[in-house]
């Protein structure tokens, strides 16, 4: 799971199939929730919405394959996944009462002790739970509006229509700051983007938990123990 370059040992956080699917994520959900909101406004004319329709509905494709196949293919990460983002603990009560420290980072220039975390912070977890229900509702209303809308009855359209609404405004919305975020985090932002894998140091920093109890022990390195550490 580790391995050294010449800044030291790294450990491989995100494998291929994960960032893979990442990929999808920002080449279907992406698109989709743009043109989502352009639907929602319609601030153009007819032509130009059509168009909008035809890229939101390729986003919504792309989006739901990239589900399907990873469900067939990764079943086994997407049953780790659930497990952590539905398991929390005092420390995830304690990070999220401060959010993590960022606000105070990046809004006071103040650093303050952050609660250890495991391989997804307690933000993360929380993101991780809205994008999965909010996720399986957007592409099960969608695909249901887009299917039977003509033959349907129009009061299940309806309530179709206003949960794709509203959530997908809710969750694009998340997005933006979930973009925000992963690029102020750089390291996290190469790492999924990149060949998943982070030095060890960041990992320690960020994820002192994961590195304590899950990934494995790197020849010649010195594990932290968890505890206090500064927001990232």
């Amino acid at each position: 799971m580790s391995h050294h370059d010449e800044h030291g040992p790294r450990v491989l956080k995100h494998p291929f199939i994960s960032r893979l699917f990442h990929w999808g994520l920002i080449l279907g959900f992406l698109p989709a929730a743009l043109t989502g909101f352009f639907i929602w406004w319609k601030p153009f004319s007819d032509d130009l919405q059509n168009l909008i329709m035809q890229i939101h509905i390729i986003g919504a494709s792309i989006l739901t394959l990239s589900c399907i196949f990873y469900i067939i293919f990764a079943l086994d990460r997407i049953v780790a996944f659930t497990r952590r983002i539905f398991t929390w603990d005092a420390r995830d009560m304690a990070w999220m009462k401060i959010c993590g420290g960022y606000p105070q980072k990046m809004l006071l220039g103040k650093t303050i002790p952050v609660p250890p975390m495991g391989k997804i912070n307690s933000g993360q977890k929380q993101m991780g739970i809205m994008m999965l229900i909010g996720g399986i509702i957007l592409i099960v209303t969608g695909w249901g509006l887009y299917a039977f809308l003509p033959v349907a009855p129009k009061a299940v359209m309806y309530w179709f229509d206003m949960f794709h609404l509203v959530i997908g405004i809710f969750l694009g919305l998340c997005l933006f700051a979930h973009i925000f975020l992963g690029v102020y985090n750089w390291g996290e932002f190469l790492c999924m983007f990149g060949d998943g894998t982070q030095p060890l140091h960041e990992a320690e920093h960020h994820n002192p938990v994961w590195v304590e109890n899950e990934i494995e022990p790197v020849k010649g390195s010195k594990i932290s123990t968890p505890g206090q550490h500064p927001a990232g």
